[in-house]
């Protein structure tokens, strides 16, 4: 038997489905809009991004702007064009452009944006990390992995970089430019660290101690991370809601991005919700061949 509510609870009951209806479509408009913006920002990264420009481009407040970013993504709109600059940074390094023809291809003007703020443009303790690196000693070394040429640096406080590439000029250079008023040596002391990757390769868990850090929202990710099990995956949607920001999916992968300390920080297990792997900042097809060895590993076992 199905009750057909009448009167004041027919009037109640339509009244409470328009509101949630309205709650929905609210919902549904500031997620559409966040998106936009984030593949505007991406997809313009030299452009005047300013809250006053996206106000301009999008036709919506800079309030609303400010508002549905900081709920929907965990940082500000400023904050995640910080962000992906300093993602195409690495890009543009990794791929071997020169560091000023770098920086201005990300959209600033000169390289002294690396040295004004101390919260982690590129990664390292706030405490090490000041004005570029000035006055940190960072020791690193090289060798040769299954997946290209590795290099692994080091603070006294633990591994602050990890790289992957064919080159091991570019690796050196990407390494200097991350620090780029650090004292930074070469020596043979980083070697047990890079023991301990070339271990995890052959199929051993890999624990370091690490020096890096971010805002506390990568912060948070970064931890979350640590947490998934050698040979499993979580989704970036899983990621965001274990960190209490379930609307935060971007942020997540752009926070994945930032790491600097791949396989130390194995974001390699975060993938996406449809079952691909997405992107990674070592390039999508070391993340694959992570996976795999993993995967491979544990059935084994």
């Amino acid at each position: 038997m199905t009750i057909v509510p009448t009167g004041q609870y027919a009037n109640e009951a339509r009244g409470s489905v328009m509101q949630r209806n309205r709650k929905a479509d609210s919902a549904r408009m500031k997620m559409s809009l966040v998106e936009d913006i984030c593949n505007y920002i991406r997809s313009s990264p030299s452009s005047d991004l300013s809250l006053a420009a996206l106000e301009r481009q999008f036709k919506v407040s800079r309030f609303t702007i400010q508002k549905s970013f900081k709920e929907l993504m965990g940082i500000s709109p400023r904050k995640y064009v910080e962000e992906c600059r300093i993602l195409l940074l690495k890009r543009n390094l990794r791929g071997g452009k020169p560091m000023p023809r770098a920086v201005y291809d990300t959209g600033y003007s000169s390289q002294s944006w690396l040295y004004g703020d101390a919260r982690l443009k590129l990664g390292m303790s706030t405490a090490s990390y000041r004005k570029g690196g000035d006055g940190a000693d960072i020791h690193f070394q090289t060798a040769q992995c299954n997946m290209g040429r590795l290099l692994v640096a080091e603070t006294t406080h633990g591994v602050c970089s990890v790289n992957i590439a064919d080159n091991e000029e570019l690796l050196v250079e990407a390494l200097h430019a991350e620090y780029p008023r650090a004292s930074i040596v070469r020596t043979d002391s980083v070697r047990k660290r890079i023991d301990a990757i070339l271990e995890y390769f052959n199929g051993k868990k890999l624990v370091l101690p690490f020096d890096v850090d971010g805002t506390d929202f990568q912060r948070r990710v970064w931890s979350a991370i640590l947490s998934i099990p050698y040979g499993q995956t979580r989704t970036y949607n899983e990621i965001a809601k274990l960190v209490g920001r379930p609307g935060a999916v971007r942020a997540v992968a752009n926070a994945c991005g930032a790491n600097p300390v791949p396989l130390v920080i194995p974001c390699h297990r975060v993938v996406r919700k449809d079952g691909k792997i997405g992107g990674y900042g070592l390039g999508p097809e070391k993340k694959k061949a992570l996976l795999e060895l993993e995967s491979k590993r544990v059935e084994h076992s």
